[in-house]
């Protein structure tokens, strides 16, 4: 399959790892959301060789996305979606946001 598989990790507490909040599959235009957010100057891109591509961003951003369903795509279900961890971070914490490529 062409597209992406996403990843979006809240970040560490102490020196345990980060949370994973949902990880999702989507097709070629899945990298859409987060490439907006990155042109807005909202989330920073870090990595950009696919693998993956890497960027952070503001919870904020990212929360009412994920709890509306809509940066999954159409047709598209997130792999795994953690509520619980979603309505516990905090709006302003910093979230990686891994894009791995699947071509």
């Amino acid at each position: 399959m062409l597209g992406w598989w996403f990843v979006v990790t809240a970040p560490a507490v102490g020196d345990g790892e980060g949370e994973v909040l949902a990880t999702w599959e989507t097709g070629l235009g899945g990298l859409d959301w987060i490439a907006a957010l990155a042109a807005a100057g909202r989330a920073e891109q870090l990595r950009f060789d696919g693998y993956p591509l890497r960027y952070t961003v503001r919870a904020e951003e990212v929360l009412p996305l994920l709890a509306d369903g809509s940066v999954f795509g159409p047709g598209h279900q997130p792999g795994e979606l953690h509520p619980e961890r979603v309505a516990a971070c905090p709006s302003d914490a910093v979230l990686t946001v891994d894009a791995w490529d699947q071509s």
